[in-house]
């Protein structure tokens, strides 16, 4: 049995983002649309990569508010995928026709040494600007 679940994605999740798990989250999407959540964005190292962690603070992370329809198995393989230095909460999420409440990964972990935080909230742009690869890109 399917299950619905709003999810905002904000990095290496996004739909149409170029990611194996970007892609997974196309699979099973049913609508979507541009939204921003509360908090601080940084940017973390992986190997000849990166992806972002969402922190609690001042500002604004913009990214994809998902309608997803999720088949038994599926949410606990995204909340692996996120691994243990993500939490999946609830949180308010700001789309143009007003606020929703919504699931989102939160970092729950000190940052590494050096993080740079993304002023703007916006990691794929963050991304393009510094020409930076996301991790898991997809074909790599």
């Amino acid at each position: 049995m399917a299950r619905a679940l709003r999810l905002f994605v904000y990095g290496t999740l996004e739909p149409g983002g170029g990611t194996a798990m970007g892609d997974w989250i196309a699979e099973r999407l049913v609508g979507s649309r541009q939204a921003c959540a509360p908090g601080r964005l940084h940017g973390i190292p992986a190997v000849g990569a990166w992806y972002p962690a969402l922190t609690r603070g001042a500002g604004w992370v913009r990214g994809t508010l998902c309608d997803l329809r999720l088949r038994p198995g599926d949410l606990a393989r995204l909340d692996r995928y996120e691994g243990r230095e993500y939490r999946r909460i609830a949180s308010p999420v700001r789309t143009a026709s007003g606020r929703v409440i919504a699931q989102l990964y939160l970092w729950r972990i000190a940052l590494p040494d050096g993080a740079p935080v993304i002023a703007d909230g916006d990691f794929p742009g963050w991304l393009r600007g510094n020409r930076l690869r996301a991790y898991g890109l997809s074909g790599t």
